[in-house]
């Protein structure tokens, strides 16, 4: 019993797992035990495990930080099985310590007000990409939130758009629709210059019909609407980032909504309910409190400092 491999757990107990997570987190666990967790645990006893073998795996899995995220999640999965089995006394997934990285400052993602122009001047003049696209700026919400939305979501009286399905890839790759991450429903306003979009893009839809269509009436994702628009190509005349950042990507639209509402005054607990936060300190990371703190302290500082006498003295002797 105790020889049990960390494979076979996962072929007796995947449909288990999956029908506790959204489909596209059961895709992403798909893709991580292909890439990641089946070459290295696969073979291995699940009694044989431990914390370190867990950080050294976290460490050496290739990839981005939220590909081994995945991997990680998906071993702890199978080894929370485990545990409920009798297999082991804990699971060593939990509490293991990851690489530090880079500090993540969502805020400094977001475009400026002199890169909207440049944005604007890189879509098509009309149309249902550049709908789109205006829609996820406007409303700062996910890409798979705005493929999800339907007429029936849209209050124009009350001037609000209620964001409570995100459409994403299921495990066998088609369009699914189900609830928005973290299972939360929210409103978002119909801002002055999002009105004429919105009617536009609900012309001739039914109620349940999705708004934000491509041409042909099928969902929008970020693979075609990138290709629509030559996203690749173009994206740095619109925002560039330092070396070793990655290029100017589509949800950095929802980071300039959160920027720009506290650049408008909206309070920090209206942002993170636009934005559907589940703590305030996530909202937070768009306030670029530190940045403001310093601006906000130049004048009252510089009147301090030019009060004080700013010369020194030794031996009884002023000292500049």
């Amino acid at each position: 019993m105790g020889l049990v491999t960390v494979g076979a757990l996962w072929a007796k107990y995947r449909p288990l797992i999956v029908s506790r997570i959204a489909e596209g987190t059961a895709r992403a666990y798909d893709v991580a035990w292909r890439t990641r967790v089946r070459p290295r645990f696969g073979d291995v006893p699940v009694s044989a495990i431990t914390a370190l073998d867990v950080e050294l795996a976290f460490a050496e899995w290739p990839g981005k930080p939220s590909t081994k995220v995945d991997a990680l999640a998906m071993l702890s999965a199978v080894c929370r099985v485990a545990v409920k089995g009798g297999l082991i006394a804990s699971n060593p997934c939990q509490g293991i310590e990851r690489p530090r990285g880079v500090a993540y400052e969502p805020a400094s993602r977001a475009l400026t007000v002199d890169e909207v122009p440049r944005l604007l001047a890189v879509l098509p003049e009309s149309g249902p990409y550049r709908r789109f696209v205006l829609a996820m700026l406007y409303t700062g919400c996910r890409l798979g939130e705005v493929a999800a939305l339907s007429s029936a979501d849209v209050d124009l009286e009350r001037r609000v758009v209620v964001v409570q399905r995100t459409a994403s890839p299921g495990v066998t790759g088609a369009r699914v629709i189900g609830p928005t991450k973290g299972r939360r429903t929210r409103a978002v306003p119909i801002l002055d210059g999002f009105r004429p979009i919105l009617e536009e893009a609900m012309a001739g839809k039914g109620a349940h019909e999705p708004i934000f269509t491509g041409p042909n009436g099928g969902y929008i994702t970020s693979k075609n609407l990138s290709r629509a628009l030559s996203w690749h190509a173009v994206r740095d005349q619109v925002k560039t980032f330092p070396p070793g950042e990655p290029a100017l990507h589509w949800h950095d639209l929802r980071h300039s909504f959160a920027v720009m509402a506290f650049r408008a005054g909206v309070p920090a607990p209206d942002v993170q309910a636009l934005l559907g936060h589940a703590t305030l300190a996530v909202t937070q990371l768009y306030a670029d409190t530190r940045n403001e703190a310093a601006r906000r302290a130049i004048e009252p500082l510089s009147a301090l400092f030019a009060s004080l006498p700013m010369r020194s003295t030794r031996g009884g002797e002023n000292v500049a």
